[in-house]
């Protein structure tokens, strides 16, 4: 992708031990602020819902507000993130994300905090994350390049910091704000993300746009607005880890909605309060920094679809503790197995899409994916309250690891390593001068 700011040579393409450089510097302590605001609200807003509720279809309803903005958004943000500056979307979403957590700060000081009022800031929050996660992943390849080793060793870095932020400090801080009170939860996020909204700003310098033709007909916009999924649907490798990611996050985001209902309070199977509930999620973050350090040497020794399609299978069948063993402990064993689970194969599917896509449509391509990965969770959220409220939790928590099994098949059968080897684009020339 050719970007209008100049890249220093520890961050050109090919310098596979040389660090990634300044720039990359700042974008990661930005994603390491923005994810530690993720963190307590993530944990932190369905603890609030179940004091306010305990029904498994409103829980369902929450959960799909999140992911919402993904399946009504993700193709024209992607176009836009494409058109804009990719560095000014995040400081303008971030910024948008602050104002909502404080306006959500004041309601809960009045005592006009309520169920419905956590949906909408699921909503808006989803939106600034459409914008903020596509122009963050598209900026990638503009601050180190394209080829595959750097490309690796950033998304670990940023996986790390991610979880870190997002999983072993977000969650148990989010218990302890609970407990402080609503107030804290929100007004406590709002002020971390106008942290990384600073860092951004002020670390990162200079304009990420990428050089791209102007459009002026109306036939010519809605072509750019369907080429990314054009491009996605069309293409041999990207179209079926699109469809197998989104049944895999289906079954996932039906777990997510009722899994609180499922462990926490005296009236749920787990029995566990919000702190201990909180406190055991810090060993989702706990095997995913492992799974950040040995990522690369992973891949390097194995084949990476081989190694995304064992990631994928182990983690569905570990999903069957939540059922066997509704515990503090339980949930412990499954998250120390997904955390290394999920960094791995998040690495590897992090790093294929730049490398089969040129830079100038990564936004697009990005926000098509996304629509298919992401728009299914919002249906996994409803579908998976729904069948806890006709048939019980345990019949979501049985059905979940079986849907995985199958969208982890056909991604076995359907994308062998050689027919993504074939598709890869030659990397972006060097500068000159």
């Amino acid at each position: 992708m050719t970007a209008s700011t100049t890249r220093s040579a520890a961050t050109q393409p090919g310098a596979a031990t040389t660090p990634l450089g300044r720039p990359f510097g700042a974008h990661l302590g930005a994603v390491g602020l923005a994810n530690l605001a993720d963190g307590v609200v993530q944990i932190g807003v369905p603890l609030l819902a179940v004091t306010l509720t305990r029904s498994p279809l409103l829980m369902g309803v929450l959960t799909a507000a999140v992911w919402l903005p993904w399946l009504v958004c993700g193709i024209p943000a992607g176009v836009l993130v494409d058109r804009w500056d990719r560095r000014r979307t995040m400081v303008v979403a971030l910024g948008v994300r602050a104002a909502l957590l404080g306006a959500a700060g004041v309601l809960a000081l009045s005592d006009r905090l309520t169920i419905w009022v956590l949906v909408g800031l699921a909503l808006g929050y989803g939106v600034t994350e459409v914008f903020a996660d596509l122009a963050a992943a598209a900026q990638v390849p503009a601050l180190v390049g394209r080829t595959a080793g750097p490309l690796r060793r950033a998304n670990s870095r940023l996986l790390a910091v991610e979880q870190v932020c997002n999983g072993f400090v977000g969650p148990p801080l989010a218990g302890v704000l609970v407990a402080l009170g609503a107030a804290w939860l929100v007004g406590s996020s709002a002020l971390v993300v106008v942290g990384a909204v600073l860092v951004l700003a002020l670390g990162l310098r200079g304009r990420y746009a990428p050089v791209v033709p102007e459009v002026e007909s109306v036939g010519s916009r809605w072509s750019e607005l369907t080429s990314g999924m054009r491009t996605l649907w069309t293409h041999p490798v990207l179209r079926p880890l699109a469809i197998a990611a989104g049944l895999w996050n289906f079954a996932s985001t039906a777990l997510s909605a009722v899994l609180i209902l499922w462990l926490v309070g005296p009236e749920s199977e787990g029995g566990l309060s919000p702190q201990l509930f909180s406190l055991a999620m810090v060993a989702l973050p706990v095997g995913a920094l492992l799974g950040s350090v040995v990522a690369s040497r992973v891949i390097e020794r194995f084949s990476e679809m081989s190694v995304l399609v064992a990631c994928w299978g182990l983690n569905a069948v570990f999903n069957l503790a939540l059922l066997i063993w509704p515990s503090a402990w339980g949930l412990a064993l499954f998250l120390l197995a997904a955390g290394p689970l999920g960094v791995i194969g998040n690495v590897v599917s992090g790093s294929i899409r730049p490398r089969l896509v040129s830079g100038d449509q990564l936004g697009r391509v990005g926000g098509a994916s996304r629509v298919l990965v992401f728009g299914a969770m919002p249906l996994g959220a409803l579908v998976g309250g729904q069948v806890a409220a006709l048939f019980g939790i345990p019949a979501v928590l049985l059905g979940v690891p079986v849907v995985m099994l199958l969208a982890t098949a056909m991604v076995a059968v359907g994308v062998p390593q050689a027919l993504v080897d074939a598709h890869e684009l030659a990397p972006d020339p060097e500068p000159v001068g």
